[in-house]
C-alpha cells in the first residue's frame, strides 16, 4: 500500500486540504493548486503552497510513493492509483497537462457510514433483500454512487453471512469481515480487466458481486450474465436517469443485439437508483435520488424499448418504493432540506415542479420524517 510520509510536502498540503473539509484535491505544473469543497471549488492559498512546476510535483511524488509507481507516473500519459495519508484513502489519477503533469486525488471515506448519517432512505435496504439481479446505481462523477453502494454492502455485512467479491479499478475502501466473507480484487493488479474479474468471481463461488463500474460491452456483458445465473451483481454507471441508464446500455451493443439486450435487462435488471447530490440549507449536500424497481410495468417497458414511459410507471409506483428525482426534490423540499431556489435549479421538469409548489400538483409522500436531513 502506497502511503504518504507525514513529513513530506504532499502531506501537508493533504492535511490543509482536510482540514478544510475538501473532498479533492487538484494540481497541475504551473498552476495554483485547487480543492472542492462541498462540491465547489477553490483555489488553496499561493502564499501557503505556491504554484508548483512539473520539477515540484514529480520531487514531491518521489519523496512519497515507491520507485515503481513514480516511473509509471512519469512515464504514462495518465495513471489510476491510490494511497494512504494518516487514517484517510485517496483515489488517484495521474495525468499530463499540455505536457505538463496534473493530478486528482480524491478522499474515499472509510468509515462505516450507515445509510441514515449518509441522508439517504432505510428503504434502500430492501433492494438487496433479493438474492439475485442487477443493481445499477448512476449519476454523474462525483454524486456519491460509490458511497452509496459501500453502504449498501456493509448492511449486507453486518447483515447476513455472504461470500462478497468486489473487482475495482483501483480498490477505495476496505471492508473488513463482520457475518460476511470478503474477496477484494484490482483490475491490473489481481485481474487484466472487469470482464475477466467478472466471469473468474462466477467460479469462486460468490453470493455477491461488486463491480467498481461497468465501462464497456464486455463488462457490461459479463455483470448480465452474472446476475442471470444466480448472483446479486451491484454496479455504477454513468447517466442521469433511469431511461439514459438503459439506453446507454444498449448503445453498447450493435442494433442487431439491442432485442437480446432488452430482454436481459427486462429479466435481470432489479433496480436503479439515480443519484445527484445537491446543496441544502446546512451548506453542505444532500443526496436526491430517482429509483426505480423491476415490476411487470418497468420489465415490459424496458422488454419492448419504450423508455418515455418508465417515468410515468415511476411516479405512478411510489407506493411500492419508486419515485421520480423530481418527486424526491419535492420532498426535500417540503422537509426544509433545500430552497425552492435548489429545487428550481436542479428539476427535471420545471413546470410541474412550479404547479406543486402553487398546490396544484401533489403525490404520496416519499420521505418519513428523518432528523439526519
Amino acid at each position: 500500500m502506497e502511503t504518504v510520509p507525514s513529513q513530506s510536502r504532499l502531506s501537508s498540503l493533504l492535511a490543509w486540504c482536510e482540514a478544510a473539509g475538501a473532498s479533492d484535491v487538484h494540481g497541475r505544473g504551473g498552476w495554483p493548486f485547487q480543492m472542492r469543497v462541498h462540491g465547489r471549488l477553490a483555489e488553496v492559498p499561493a502564499e501557503r503552497f505556491p504554484a508548483p512546476d512539473d520539477l515540484t510535483l514529480n520531487s514531491w511524488f518521489l519523496d512519497c510513493f515507491s520507485p515503481g509507481l513514480v516511473a509509471r507516473v512519469i512515464s504514462s500519459p495518465e495513471l489510476d492509483a491510490s494511497f494512504q495519508h494518516g487514517a484517510i484513502r485517496y483515489r488517484a489519477n495521474f495525468s499530463k497537462q499540455r505536457g505538463t503533469q496534473s493530478f486528482s486525488f480524491r478522499v474515499v471515506p472509510q468509515h462505516r457510514l450507515g445509510l441514515g448519517p449518509l441522508q439517504l432512505p432505510e428503504s434502500l435496504t430492501d433492494l438487496v433483500r433479493e438474492p439475485r439481479g442487477l443493481i445499477l446505481v448512476t449519476g454523474p462523477t462525483g454524486q456519491g454512487k460509490s458511497t452509496t453502494l459501500r453502504a449498501l454492502i456493509q448492511h449486507l455485512n453486518e447483515a447476513e453471512a455472504l461470500r462478497i467479491i468486489t473487482i475495482e479499478d483501483p480498490i477505495e475502501y476496505l471492508f473488513t469481515d463482520a457475518r460476511s466473507h470478503f474477496e477484494q480484487r484490482e483490475v491490473g493488479l489481481d485481474t487484466r480487466s472487469f470482464a475477466d474479474g467478472i466471469r473468474n468471481a462466477m467460479r469462486q463461488d460468490p453470493n455477491v458481486i461488486f463491480v467498481g463500474e461497468i465501462r464497456d460491452r464486455d463488462s457490461i456483458w459479463a455483470a448480465m450474465q452474472a446476475a442471470e445465473t444466480g448472483h446479486l451483481v451491484l454496479t455504477t454507471l454513468h447517466a442521469d436517469s433511469v431511461a439514459q441508464a438503459i439506453g446507454r446500455i444498449r448503445e453498447f451493443y450493435p442494433a442487431d443485439e439491442h432485442a437480446n439486450i432488452s430482454s436481459l435487462l427486462a429479466r435481470n435488471l432489479n433496480s436503479i437508483i439515480c443519484q445527484r447530490l445537491i446543496p441544502n440549507l446546512a451548506g453542505t449536500r444532500t443526496p436526491c435520488l430517482e429509483i426505480m424497481r423491476r415490476d411487470a410495468g418497468t420489465s415490459q417497458a424496458i422488454l419492448e424499448n419504450d423508455l418515455h414511459r418508465l417515468t410515468g410507471i415511476i411516479e405512478a409506483a411510489n407506493h411500492v418504493g419508486m419515485h421520480s428525482f423530481d418527486q424526491y426534490l419535492q420532498e426535500l423540499l417540503a422537509a426544509g432540506v433545500v430552497s425552492e431556489e435548489t429545487a428550481r435549479a436542479f428539476a427535471v421538469n420545471r413546470h410541474r415542479l412550479e404547479l406543486a409548489l402553487r398546490g396544484i400538483h401533489t403525490h404520496q409522500p416519499i420521505l418519513s420524517p428523518d432528523s439526519n436531513r
